[in-house]
Parts: structure tokens; sequence; C-alpha cells
């Protein structure tokens, strides 16, 4: 099965997908070429699944794999990601090519690891969630977005949040162990390393160790935030004394009004609890 988001890449995954599924044919394989819908997945995905097809592969960004993948999880049906958004950071972590060529040898191969997941309330989480500065714009790009973004899309929603945006003041618990308490800070929550731009606040994360990692930047205010995308495009942020990093399976982070979340570059609403959960091996890709 191939499912494409017709507006990722600006057209492009509809043409790649096209390749990928023609390459297929030729193996020979039956394909079932898909389309995503604006609908929940639940409703027209999940009932292709009962079929049981060999292997997803998913043609689109990051958004996109997240939609599939929280149908395809616990069904031991392989995803495979050719990426065709804005950051790829899924596919970047795994290090699979979108080549159509590549996507089709892969599939052949057969290599397959499985990955842990993670719940955020009711949502599914695959990358990482964050409340923070980096969360605010993505909900002001929300607010503002057209069909398809890139990444100048953000200049302006991050222009707005300097000039608006307050620090939120949080308190974080870890497997029932408060960690830190009411201190205002940008607090990431990881499953998988990858981020934005390459600045990986959870450089150590593994995608399939069976826990999360918990990074949290104190902030005196809006433009404290500047040292740390400094240090994080270093590389030595986790050498600062008061960087906090820990590993568990749940984390519970509060905040005393409520604030923005992002859960694998989405908009997650706004809330003052949120409660993440490690799911382990939960969900089989194809990987390098």
């Amino acid at each position: 099965m191939v499912i494409y988001n017709p507006v990722s890449g600006r057209g492009r995954s509809c043409k790649s997908a096209g390749a990928i599924a023609e390459l297929l044919v030729c193996v020979p394989c039956d394909v079932e070429l898909v389309q995503t819908k604006p609908t929940s997945p639940t409703q027209w995905l999940l009932p292709k699944l009962q079929y049981n097809p060999d292997a997803i592969v998913v043609v689109g960004g990051d958004g996109t794999l997240r939609q599939i993948a929280s149908i395809a999880k616990n069904t031991n049906i392989p995803v495979y990601h050719a990426a065709c958004g804005t950051e790829n950071l899924f596919a970047k972590s795994m290090a699979v090519s979108g080549t159509p060529e590549v996507v089709v040898e892969k599939i052949k191969q057969r290599a397959t690891s499985t990955i842990d997941t993670a719940t955020a309330n009711d949502s599914f989480m695959l990358l990482m969630a964050s409340v923070g500065f980096d969360a605010a714009v993505v909900a002001d790009l929300a607010e503002h977005r057209g069909t398809s973004i890139t990444h100048f899309s953000y200049i302006m929603p991050m222009v707005r949040q300097l000039l608006r945006w307050t620090v939120p003041t949080v308190s974080i618990t870890v497997d029932d162990r408060e960690v830190v308490s009411k201190q205002k800070g940008w607090v990431v929550v990881a499953n998988s390393k990858a981020y934005a731009r390459g600045l990986n606040p959870a450089r150590n994360a593994d995608i399939a160790d069976g826990k999360l990692d918990i990074v949290f930047f104190p902030l005196t205010g809006r433009w404290s935030l500047y040292k740390w995308i400094r240090l994080l495009s270093r590389g030595t942020h986790l050498h600062h004394p008061n960087v906090v990093y820990i590993q568990g399976v749940t984390v519970v982070v509060k905040t005393e009004e409520t604030a923005q979340w992002q859960i694998d570059g989405d908009p997650a609403g706004a809330t003052k609890s949120m409660k993440i959960s490690c799911v382990p091996k939960s969900l089989v890709v194809f990987a390098s």
C-alpha cells in the first residue's frame, strides 16, 4: 500500500508515489495507491488495514507519517517513510531514502526494526513533544498557514511570537518523581533525538530503548532563549549546569497557565497538563 499526501512537497509527493507504485508493480507486487483525506485516518485507513497489507509506504512529511503510524501501531505491518515534507525528521533519524528505486529495494529486502511510540494525553506521538517557544510558533503557523509550508513559512510566526510569547512556569514529574518545580522554561519530551534544523535538544534519545528523554531549559524571559539556541547549534547544551536531562517511561508536565504544545511538529492545542507515556516496541518500520 502506497499512501501519499497530495499537499506534501508542494505536489512532489504525487509524482513520487506514482513512481514508487510503478516500480512495485514491476517487482511484481499488487499495489493500492491511497490519497490521504482530511478526516481522521480511523475512518479511511483503518478499514483498509483489515486486509493486512505486506507493507505501507508513506509519501509525505512527518505529519503524514504520524497520521499513518497512529493506525499502523501494534499491527506488525511495516511502515516505510518516503519523506517529502519540510523537515523529514523521522526519515533522517532512520537514515532512509525517499528515492523510488531505493524505497522498492528496501521493501524487497524486508530490513525492518521495531521502535517505540508514545501517547501524549489522548494523542499519538512518534518523535517528540514540547511546550515553549517552538510550540507557540507551531500554533501561530497553523493559524496563518496556507495549503503547504516551507522553512520560510516560519519566519513571520517566529517574529510575532518573539514579541508576544510568555515563558511558561512548569513543573515536571518523571515516573512519579518531581524533577522540576514551578520554574520558568522550555520543556522537550523526546522519543527520538531528531528535531528541527538539527538542533536536537535530546541528542541522546534512542527511539527503541523503551524510554523517553526529558530536557528542561530554564528561561528568565523570551530573549534568554537565544543562549540555548546558540548552545544547541554547537551541540554543547547538555554540558550546561542548569539544564535538566532525565529519562523515564512516563512524564507529566504541568504549567501554571494554559500553554501551547506541539507534537511531532503539529499543534497539539493549549493545556495546563500533559501526560506522555512511552509505548515500547509498538511500531514496525523499515530501516537502513
